[in-house]
């Protein structure tokens, strides 16, 4: 089904699920306006309609794709306004929109546009004013593009996995985050490359992503977690000595940010008057029940004090591998910060 000029979105800002849904059951809008910091998902949609809106032997005489930098408004319209041929509709697509220096006489095209056309503007890493976008919302689709919080981006890799019909378990799902950090394109594109060596229903192991993703399964920063938050002292150590044989995969300000986020959440643990499942979640993110058994165990094993003292010890070394105050290697200030931490 093709929805002409006066299709109107259910919301202002749909939702990737949705629009992924309504594309596949295609239902077109004649405009799309995909915008955002996160250039994941507005490259996906991107792809979606470069490979699946108009048949291959069509796409030579009905699709057109133009880059912001390289076109303006007038080339665009033009482009919108010509009659499919062979096809029930044009496709115009401008990559880099955020290059595009006119795109706001795009504005009297976006209001009336033609029926036969769809008209994708990818605007990746920033989003238009709303004054800009209000007649994309009134004649179209606008999608804005929104990163994953790096406290849901274990739950994100483990969804993504799925979706590739591998199994993950929580704490190779942690690994991936850790090392490769809110790279959505890098973390799809590993398990794009798995998809090829192993079959559906594979375990993604970390045998698995250490030999084929090249990120080590020993000694991260959820294990130093597990043994400060169990207090297994000749582990931490162990750890330690291996972070500072590889500080650039350790660096102490991604270390201290990340102990950071552990001890305030066993704090927020205290301080929530609920402790029911649901407000372990918010605290905790969505974990499976033994993986969340354990962090209430690591919280119930410090005292609020404990907990403030630590969070205080964590903020001093973060400003000393800043450089303030402190001219000590960071290996130095690691094992003095681990040495107050367990004092």
């Amino acid at each position: 089904m093709y929805l002409c000029a006066s299709y109107r979105p259910l919301k202002i800002m749909i939702k990737y699920e949705e629009l992924v849904s309504q594309l596949k059951s295609r239902q077109f809008a004649p405009v799309y306006l995909l915008m955002g910091d996160e250039p994941f998902y507005i490259d996906r949609v991107c792809r979606f309609f470069e490979n699946k809106v108009i048949d291959e032997e069509n796409r030579d005489f009905n699709q057109v794709v133009v880059y912001g930098k390289d076109t303006s408004a007038a080339e665009i319209v033009a482009n919108a306004k010509e009659f499919p041929f062979g096809s029930p509709y044009k496709l115009v697509i401008v990559k880099e929109a955020k290059d595009l220096k006119d795109i706001d006489l795009l504005k009297s095209y976006v209001e009336n546009p033609v029926s036969t056309s769809i008209l994708v503007i990818c605007h990746k890493y920033g989003k238009l004013k709303a004054t800009q976008y209000k007649p994309y919302e009134k004649k179209g689709v606008v999608f804005e593009s929104v990163g994953v919080k790096d406290w849901t981006l274990p739950e994100w890799i483990m969804k993504t996995a799925t979706e590739f019909k591998f199994k993950l378990n929580p704490q190779t799902a942690n690994v991936l985050a850790e090392h490769i950090g809110n790279d959505l394109s890098r973390i799809f594109n590993e398990f794009e490359k798995l998809k090829v060596i192993l079959p559906p229903g594979s375990t993604v192991s970390a045998d698995v992503v250490e030999k084929y993703i090249g990120i080590s399964k020993e000694y991260n920063i959820f294990e130093l977690q597990d043994a400060l938050g169990s207090r297994n002292i000749p582990k931490i150590y162990k750890i330690i000595q291996n972070f500072i044989q590889h500080p650039r995969e350790n660096p102490n300000i991604k270390t201290i940010l990340m102990l950071y986020n552990f001890y305030h959440k066993l704090l927020m643990y205290h301080l929530s008057p609920d402790k029911s499942n649901q407000a372990m979640f918010s605290i905790f993110g969505k974990l499976p029940p033994n993986i969340m058994s354990k962090n209430v165990q690591y919280a119930q094993s410090h005292t609020i004090p404990q907990l403030c003292y630590i969070i205080s010890v964590l903020r001093e070394y973060d400003a000393k591998s800043k450089g303030v105050d402190s001219n000590s290697e960071d290996g130095e200030l690691l094992k003095e910060m681990i040495f107050k931490i367990l004092r």
